[in-house]
């Protein structure tokens, strides 16, 4: 049983990495988007996001399943929930460090850009909805809001935000361990 738990642990922290980096490339990418080919607020909020957020969740169900796989294709509810844990905050460590990391340190004015870009297609995008001028501005002036508190990370902040992440995290960790577990059959325990 040892041997099974220390392979859900390893495999998971594996593909945490594997599955980190993966989310880390698809946001850049979505930032060049962004910043440079977003001009159609149809293109960018009603393709863009669904397809995004699709892709994410596929993505994860397949890595899931992959470690699953890894770790012998059975494993029961503690050991799914283990393994789904660690490999979700992994994958959230390194996605959400590595973002913070290229906006404010690589490429700081693609950062900004891509923010400008996205403000831009949303304000097109309330207009063409014919949204009142002053609930516009408010719009914009909260995204700015945002956007400024998102670039000034505190020390309390961030482990705020660690906490916040750990116990989510966990809550969807316990989701999908249910979803995903998978006990060994009665015939072959006892053979």
């Amino acid at each position: 049983m040892e041997n099974i738990n220390l392979a859900v642990r390893k495999q998971g922290a594996l593909r945490g990495l594997l599955f980190g980096a993966f989310m880390l490339l698809v946001d850049v990418l979505k930032i060049y988007y962004l910043a440079y080919w977003a001009k159609s607020p149809l293109a960018t909020f009603i393709v863009l996001y669904p397809v995004y957020y699709i892709v994410l969740f596929a993505v994860t169900l397949l890595f899931i399943n992959g470690l699953r796989n890894k770790v012998g294709r059975y494993w029961n509810l503690k050991q799914a929930i283990t393994g789904i844990f660690i490999m979700l905050f992994i994958t959230t460590v390194i996605w959400n460090n590595g973002i913070a990391l290229f906006a404010d340190k690589i490429n700081p004015q693609l950062a900004t850009k891509s923010h400008v870009a996205f403000m831009e297609t949303r304000k097109q995008a309330m207009i063409s909805q014919k949204t009142p001028t002053a609930k516009i501005n408010e719009e914009v002036d909260n995204m700015n809001k945002t956007f400024a508190a998102g670039s000034s990370v505190t020390v309390a902040g961030f482990f705020r935000s660690l906490l916040v992440s750990v116990i989510l995290i966990f809550a969807v960790s316990a989701v999908l361990g249910v979803l995903f577990k998978k006990e060994r059959p009665a015939q072959a325990i006892n053979s």
